[in-house]
């Protein structure tokens, strides 16, 4: 890739901070960018869970789908052993006959998946599809796994200024529902917040959830709140 082009891409991928846009933005420009992919998805791994994070076209949907229903396909097999699984034709490839055979059905000759790295605690791969057989040389997997490499940081990025908007309307939240008790119970701005954790553990909710039943107006008895306030 040359260097007008790896900045272009990193600022459409940047353009918007929200995960859900970055991961369409990365399938987007993947099928804009790597030569050969004529359609692209995203699959995203929470623990045990994988979902299919995004998606460029119906087939490619239908695929991925294919890969959940049989437990087999190049993609997940991405996910848990190697970096990169490449099928050449879906003709000839014998490692996952089932998934092959649906795909060619689908017109999908070859298929290119990578794993996007550091984007610790989960794992993604980008899968990227050909109508043609033999779709992906060794040069454009090279594109690929640089254009990898700019996704993941993409998704690293999202993730971390998500989790920053997270933690602040949380606390938005918690600082809201101490307002309320210390302006209806006369707490002070310690004590609300130890009423708050109190019901937290005793009803092993999370705080946020338990704050956030004081400011709809449930979730702590007005004697509880008194209790707190009385306490030493």
């Amino acid at each position: 890739m040359q260097d007008d082009q790896i900045v272009r891409i990193v600022e459409q991928l940047s353009a918007e901070p929200e995960e859900d846009y970055t991961l369409q933005q990365i399938v987007d420009q993947a099928v804009a960018n790597v030569p050969g992919a004529d359609m692209c998805s995203v699959f995203v791994r929470h623990g045990r869970r994988v979902d299919v994070g995004a998606t460029t076209d119906p087939v490619a949907a239908r695929i991925d789908d294919l890969q959940f229903q049989l437990d087999e396909g190049p993609c997940l097999t991405v996910l848990t052993d190697h970096e990169i699984a490449r099928v050449g034709d879906t003709h000839a490839d014998e490692r996952w006959p089932t998934w092959s055979a649906a795909s060619r059905e689908e017109g999908v000759r070859s298929s290119l998946s990578v794993r996007l790295t550091s984007i610790s605690p989960l794992f993604a791969c980008l899968n990227m599809y050909s109508r043609v057989a033999d779709g992906f040389d060794d040069d454009d997997v090279d594109h690929a796994l640089v254009y990898a490499r700019l996704a993941s940081v993409a998704i690293s990025q999202a993730r971390e200024i998500g989790g920053l908007r997270s933690a602040l309307q949380n606390r938005l939240v918690i600082g809201a529902a101490q307002g309320i008790l210390m302006e209806r119970y006369g707490l002070s701005l310690e004590r609300s917040f130890e009423v708050l954790r109190r019901h937290s553990n005793e009803s092993n909710t999370k705080l946020r959830e338990v704050a956030q039943g004081v400011v709809d107006g449930v979730g702590i008895h007005p004697a509880a709140a008194r209790d707190g306030a009385m306490a030493p």
